[in-house]
């Protein structure tokens, strides 16, 4: 009997022993059955090709540029945006969010805002380089997130952050929303005659400096879609004009981009001195656009292409 009772507890903590290695096997399946049902960890390779592994969903995300600012509001996940920067106006409710900086980011508020990720432009990753290093090394992920210059690129930026955030679904969605907008653009400006095709120039800075859009632009993709010649298609990127060149490309629309931030920009194109034999002046075929719909590589840039497109053929895309 004695013998027997031996054998049982014996066997009783060989079970009991088999129950406690049995117990990390369950934890590591509910762990993989986590990750199925969020999507994360993921690995976000971004714009400067370096591998950022997100171990959760984001639910504190700082955006140092507002065109990745309107994405994520976008993706619907403008709840978890803690910090913009002094830039961001769109939509309003993220200009109740707390500001880090300007031109130059405040690396000690950022950190103290705790935030999971942070959204970071191609155009600050060498000069904010040090800045940078010092968010990851407080352990905060860091995306860098392409400059985007085309449509293509702003859809590549979309998914990127749609990934980062666990919202791929809903950033192939906009996506194609996006290309349907563009799509019917192109349609109805199908139906102009190479004719009556119009050369447009841009303005996106007043005088005295003058600047504007040139080739390997989205605007300039934008008046190519929508049926427009650009004056300045034969210059580079976002190059600096000077007003006489301008005169001699002798446009028959001139569009400025700056109207929500200086006042009376079509009174100051009109009243330009030496530009009163320049056709789009002497035709009163001048207007102003939303800067931020056409200038901002984000999800409103087929607003921008729709408000471009009405401005310079109003009667085709009423």
């Amino acid at each position: 009997m004695k013998k027997l009772l031996m054998m049982m507890v014996a066997a009783a903590m060989i079970l009991a022993g088999c129950g406690t290695e049995a117990q990390p096997e369950k934890k590591e399946s509910e762990k993989t059955a986590q990750e199925q049902k969020t999507g994360f960890p993921v690995t976000v390779k971004d714009a400067i090709d370096e591998e950022v592994v997100i171990l959760e969903k984001p639910e504190r995300i700082i955006s140092l540029i507002p065109s990745n600012t309107e994405i994520v509001y976008a993706l619907e996940s403008g709840e978890a945006i803690v910090g913009v920067t002094d830039f961001d106006n769109y939509p309003e409710d993220a200009m109740s969010k707390e500001k880090i900086g300007g031109m130059e980011f405040n690396i000690e508020k950022m950190i103290s805002l705790k935030p999971d990720l942070v959204l970071a432009p191609g155009s600050t990753a060498d000069t904010a380089e040090a800045g940078l290093q010092q968010l990851k090394d407080a352990g905060i992920a860091v995306v860098v997130v392409n400059d985007a210059q085309s449509f293509e690129e702003v859809y590549q930026s979309i998914e990127m952050i749609g990934k980062a955030i666990g919202e791929s679904e809903k950033a192939d969605e906009l996506v194609d929303k996006m290309k349907n907008s563009f799509a019917e653009l192109k349609k109805k400006a199908e139906t102009i005659k190479p004719e009556e095709q119009k050369t447009v120039f841009v303005e996106v800075s007043p005088a005295p400096e003058i600047y504007t859009a040139g080739k390997n632009t989205f605007i300039n993709e934008m008046l190519e879609l929508i049926g427009a010649k650009n004056a300045a298609g034969d210059m580079e990127g976002w190059p600096k004009v000077d007003p006489e060149a301008i005169v001699e490309r002798n446009p028959d629309v001139v569009v400025t981009t700056y109207g929500y931030y200086t006042e009376k920009p079509v009174e100051q194109v009109l009243a330009r001195q030496g530009w009163n034999n320049v056709k789009a002046v002497k035709e009163q075929q001048v207007y102003d656009v939303h800067s931020d719909l056409v200038t901002r590589s984000g999800p409103r840039l087929a607003e921008g292409a729709e408000e471009l497109a009405k401005a310079i053929y109003p009667d085709v895309f009423k």
